[in-house]
């Protein structure tokens, strides 16, 4: 039995070591990229042909799924870090199912990670159900497999629509009712971009992201889920989801009506799609790259950001942007309603690093944990996706960002951090803090008090994995 023991035990100790030394070591940007990137080319000096929406509710962002799903013609792609067949998951599947049969070519992708809990475990019959149809492709990037720990740690984390080559949307939302309508008093604030082309016949960022997709689709990587076979409960799915769509509409009947996408959306002089390297290993950071070189483009930088988990190289970088910008705020959860408590808890051990950067952080206690990642620059500049000022999406996962030059953009989102701030709380120089008039403190219960104990002791060692 003893020599049992020790062999579980090295076998364990293999194992983690699998799992976690290809990716202890950081790597740095490459010459390549620092030559191909200025920050200087997302920015333009005429109106473009590309137009924006901001979209800050959920409600409207489930709205605007089913409408854009509604005009395909041709083909419909979304990319998902996670996909539940909850009310709102529902709803987009059968928007897509009812775009299937029409004729229009449906494409999917998910992450494995959740992908393997949510349609190969607990709701595997509704997403059959929806592979079943012809005209629906569904993929998984990076599929769980024990078999080989070294891979378990990259995810897909983009999240985005496009329809035919005419619109897409991108952001931080997931397809879940966490992100998406009214159907839980469980809910993320979270925001996202609409973009529309005029001319559809010209080029734009709706054709960076289709060729993303595309070299993310056609990845060794992603591995296709199919419909194996078609059971009764896979056939009840099915016919759940087609009889669900006049349901749908009633609910929500702005959807579909005809929307003025010219009125809904503002003037921008450049959109452009920043990205993270695609396959499922330890990657360059090249979204914090590009991202801290575009804020070091400016005087005036305003983040938003769930959660703050900086490895050295970002405190370093941070403190670099700091000494070129003269003023560097952060938004970001208060760890009374943060929603990750991973991220909670490193911010207890770590915000005097984080101050010590030269950032101003501003402590946010909303109605609901904020989900949102952006950057404001000076009064042009709009950067909004899927990037969390964190070690994961800059050196683990795939990460989505746009660099938006639009005033009026910038001039929204803006408003919005100010009010923001207003129902946050800051630290002074003095090292007091500093509380916004609309900022109303939450106790933390007993038991959650000694969870987050636990965990910042739990999260030492493993910080760069979470």
């Amino acid at each position: 039995m003893k020599h049992i023991g020790k062999i579980v035990a090295v076998f364990l100790v293999a194992y983690v070591g699998a799992l976690t030394l290809p990716y202890v070591g950081h790597k740095k940007v490459s010459g390549n990229i620092k030559k191909e990137f200025q920050a200087e080319d997302c920015y333009g000096d005429t109106k473009g042909q590309e137009r924006v929406a901001y979209i800050n509710d959920n409600v409207e962002a489930l709205k605007y799924r089913l409408k854009m799903i509604s005009e395909a013609k041709e083909e419909v792609i979304l990319s998902t870090f996670d996909f539940n067949a909850d009310s709102s998951g529902k709803d987009v599947m059968c928007a897509l199912l009812e775009a299937a049969e029409r004729g229009v070519k449906v494409r999917v992708i998910v992450d494995g990670g959740n992908g393997f809990l949510d349609m190969k475990v607990k709701s595997a019959e509704w997403f059959q159900a929806l592979a079943s149809h012809e005209n629906i492709d569904i993929q998984i990037y990076n599929p769980v497999n024990l078999l080989k720990p070294w891979k378990l740690q990259a995810r897909l984390h983009d999240k985005y629509v496009i329809v035919d080559d005419k619109m897409y949307l991108l952001g931080g939302r997931n397809t879940t009712n966490l992100f998406l309508g009214d159907y839980s008093d469980s809910k993320n604030i979270d925001r996202e971009l609409f973009v529309y082309k005029e001319d559809e016949s010209s080029k734009g960022s709706i054709h960076q992201l289709k060729a993303y997709f595309e070299s993310v689709w056609n990845l060794k990587d992603s591995k296709e889920y199919e419909c194996k076979k078609e059971t009764e409960e896979v056939k009840q799915c099915l016919s759940d989801l087609k009889n669900r769509t006049e349901k749908v509409k009633k609910l929500y009947p702005e959807a579909y009506e005809e929307w003025n996408w010219q009125e809904l959306t503002v003037d921008t002089n450049k959109v452009t799609l920043l990205q993270n390297p695609i396959e499922a290993e330890n990657k360059e950071p090249v979204m914090w790259y590009t991202i801290t070189e575009l804020m070091k483009s400016g005087d005036d930088v305003t983040v938003y950001t769930p959660y703050i988990i900086c490895g050295k190289e970002m405190y370093e970088d941070l403190t670099q942007v700091c000494k070129k910008t003269e003023n560097v705020e952060i938004i970001t959860n208060d760890v009374s309603s943060g929603a990750n408590p991973w991220g909670c808890t490193d911010y207890l051990n770590q915000k005097e690093k984080i101050w010590a950067t030269g950032v101003q952080v501003y402590e946010f206690m909303g109605k609901h944990s904020s989900h949102t990642k952006a950057v404001l620059i000076d009064e042009r500049m709009s950067l909004v996706g899927s990037y969390n000022m964190d070690m994961r999406s800059t050196y683990q996962d795939t990460e989505l960002m746009l660099a938006v030059d639009s005033v009026a953009l910038n001039e929204q989102i803006r408003q919005e951090a100010e009010q923001d701030k207003l129902a946050s709380r800051t630290m002074t120089e003095s090292g007091e803090y500093e509380y916004g008039p609309e900022y109303q403190e939450k106790e933390m219960s007993t038991g959650k008090k000694i969870f987050y104990g636990v965990l910042r002791v739990i999260t030492v060692p493993i910080r760069r994995f979470l």
